[in-house]
């Protein structure tokens, strides 16, 4: 496993590397009878189980564990922005290792890095608003958005940061783009779906693969004449035809056009009809008629790229998309195992301490996986699960706390039964058919760009 992992434990989470942290960040000014490194034991006894433990049950847990007497309005005042700022930190300290191993199979390694974001939102009690405003309406007067984004051929994570859940993600793509380098591949969302953000990866030297907005003009040149795309035409054509999907050359955008590869996939009758269920409704409650050209583009799914057809084949776009969901899982990870949105009445400033306990055991726990996959990836050609290895690791929890607590000769014992326990019974099932993570991360393309092969 990687050394850099191993030292990251050991230095950021020692007492001394505790109390520098803790003065920077204003939460330890004076002598104070809880001290950064019990205050973290605490936190980390508070998150070993499923719901928040009550501010009494953390003073019992002082005085058993360590002997120091605090009242639960004291560690009611222990909860403030020098704390959450005390968090932020540390978090910062742990996303700014890298780990030593990266995946370079098969297309992977066309890209320096192939980065994957998305947003989680959940609900807030309503007493949040003013802090972290929701999307008001139907739904929560208060809600948050986890904005994630990770290297899928390093397991390095680019940005972990809380925002107020109306924040648009195309507004996060907008103001994101510094985190892209040349040679990356950005796959996202249609959430993250912005022109800006388009024109800026093409300009950085680096490459996009994204779902197609329905508001979206399109347009396709014959003749050297600029001619606007009809899905209805091409509809009747794939039906006539018996087609699956088409691809094509066209170019985006009003003003600024730009050129991009498509992929025209034809849905199911089933999904359409689900799809457009969803979207009258969506349009009824805004108060607008649905257009027949939205309707016609509803019956595909729709691939955009700018990676050059020498990279891989119009019949890659659609597969490689596909990996985006692997964010999906590690978002359902965060609520299933780790409870990251599961919110107890208690003070904003308390739940804000808990919650970037919580995100920075994730990227403890990531960082660990991520180190392990990468190394056994390249052993033996298998990836971890990533639900798996979490699940485990949160199980033991107390095993990291016990470690942390005792110094670096008990890290180096919790590391070596974190790697001896993954390499065991946590690799990555396949429960269909469909092609599996591994065989699309292991995918070749011939140079005559007319089929894919393993």
């Amino acid at each position: 496993m990687s050394f850099r992992l191993r030292r990251s434990l050991e230095d950021v989470f020692t007492e001394k590397e505790l109390i520098q942290t803790a003065q920077e960040a204003g939460f330890l000014k004076r002598k104070s009878k809880v001290s950064p490194s019990v205050f973290f034991d605490l936190m980390m006894y508070d998150a070993s189980s499923g719901k928040s433990r009550s501010l009494n049950q953390l003073a019992i847990e002082a005085m058993s564990e360590h002997d120091v007497g605090v009242t639960k309005q004291g560690m009611d005042k222990k909860f403030n922005d020098h704390t959450v700022s005390f968090l932020k930190l540390l978090i910062e300290k742990q996303l700014t290792m890298e780990l030593d191993h990266q995946i370079e199979a098969g297309w992977l390694s066309s890209f320096n890095r192939v980065t994957i974001k998305d947003g989680t939102r959940f609900k807030l009690p309503q007493e949040y608003k003013e802090y972290l405003p929701g999307s008001g309406g139907s739904a929560s007067e208060a809600g948050a958005c986890l904005q994630f984004e990770f290297d899928l051929k390093s397991g390095n994570v680019i940005d972990l940061s809380l925002t107020p859940a109306n924040r648009p993600d195309a507004k996060d793509a907008a103001e994101s783009f510094d985190n892209v380098e040349k040679n990356d591949l950005v796959i996202r969302d249609l959430g993250y779906y912005a022109f800006s953000s388009f024109s800026n990866i093409s300009g950085k030297g680096a490459f996009f693969i994204s779902r197609l907005g329905s508001k979206t003009n399109v347009y396709e040149i014959k003749n050297e004449i600029l001619h606007k795309l009809d899905f209805k035409s091409i509809y009747k054509q794939m039906k006539r035809q018996n087609l699956s999907r088409v691809y094509k050359n066209v170019l985006i955008g009003t003003q600024a056009k730009i050129p991009v590869r498509l992929t025209i996939e034809l849905i199911p009758e089933a999904v359409y009809e689900d799809r457009m269920r969803k979207t009258r409704k969506l349009h009824k409650k805004k108060g607008y008629q649905t257009s027949e050209e939205h309707m016609f583009m509803s019956r595909f799914n729709l691939f955009i790229t700018n990676v050059p057809r020498s990279v891989f084949p119009d019949e890659a776009i659609s597969v490689l998309y596909r990996v985006r969901w692997q964010i999906e899982l590690i978002f359902k990870i965060w609520k299933s195992v780790i409870g990251i949105h599961h919110t107890r009445r208690m003070k904003y400033k308390r739940w804000l301490c808990l919650l970037h306990f919580k995100l920075l055991l994730m990227i403890v726990n990531w960082n660990i996986i991520l180190a392990k996959r990468n190394v056994l990836y390249k052993s033996k050609g298998r990836l971890l699960s990533l639900n798996k290895c979490f699940k485990t690791l949160f199980d033991n929890i107390h095993r990291l706390r016990y470690a942390l607590k005792h110094g670096p000769r008990w890290v180096k014992k919790f590391i070596r039964w974190a790697e001896k326990t993954l390499d065991g019974n946590h690799w990555l099932e396949r429960k269909n058919k469909s092609k599996g993570l591994e065989n699309i991360f292991s995918l070749f393309y011939c140079k005559s760009h007319k089929y894919a092969y393993i």
